[in-house]
């Protein structure tokens, strides 16, 4: 999982199926609004007026602001660390894994343009520092995860060796800069750009194959 926050919920209890769907609708106007108007003016008020609902609804199922962009961000990475596994299908080996994750990063980003850019926004914004810390967690364990297996693919002949944290810093420079370039494109080219993209970092990891006729390296 490379992005997916924890759930800090304070409440231990099994919330009801009510209760659930409240907290997925006023996670769902939170994340419009922050999209539309901004972090900085997506206050209660604003996310209960798009919610048609009461703040003090939000303040009941969320208790803080803290709490409820915690909720925000699991929301948001959950989905898009699902999208990045590519659907049920059975692995093909290191190189199907890693364009599953790029491709599905851009198709996500496609799909869901406000998830993104209300993502963004609260990543870009002053933090609690408890927040922060968490971000700051799950950003170091997912790269940790990524780099892992990097090495992995390596040590099993599939991926060249390299230094995983140059392709990993590489990586997440090019993935974070994808709800920006696809802002830029028409939406019929996003497909293309998925493609080309995760083809771009397969061709950079995998071990070349030798040529036709070469023979085994003697050994002994």
């Amino acid at each position: 999982m490379l992005y997916m926050q924890p759930d800090n919920s304070e409440d231990d209890r099994k919330p009801s199926f009510v209760e659930e769907a409240r907290r997925r609708q006023i996670v769902t106007a939170a994340i419009e609004t922050i999209a539309e108007e901004g972090y900085s003016k997506a206050s209660f008020a604003r996310i209960a007026r798009r919610a048609s609902i009461s703040p003090g609804l939000i303040t009941y199922h969320f208790k803080t602001r803290e709490r409820l962009l915690a909720a925000i961000l699991h929301h948001i990475d959950s989905r898009l660390d699902r999208a990045m596994e590519g659907g049920p299908e059975p692995l093909e080996g290191f190189s199907d894994g890693l364009g599953r994750i790029v491709g599905g990063h851009v198709r996500y980003c496609s799909e869901h343009p406000e998830e993104m850019s209300a993502r963004q926004n609260i990543l870009n914004a002053d933090l609690p520092e408890g927040l922060r810390a968490s971000v700051a967690g799950t950003r170091d364990s997912g790269r940790a995860e990524l780099a892992g297996f990097l090495a992995e693919g390596a040590r099993y002949g599939e991926f060249r060796v390299f230094d995983p944290e140059v392709f990993v810093d590489t990586l997440f420079a090019a993935l974070s800069s994808v709800p920006h370039r696809l802002a830029e494109l028409p939406r019929e080219r996003h497909e293309d750009y998925a493609r080309e993209l995760a083809e771009l970092f397969v061709h950079a990891a995998v071990a070349p194959s030798p040529p036709e006729g070469t023979p085994p390296e003697e050994t002994g």
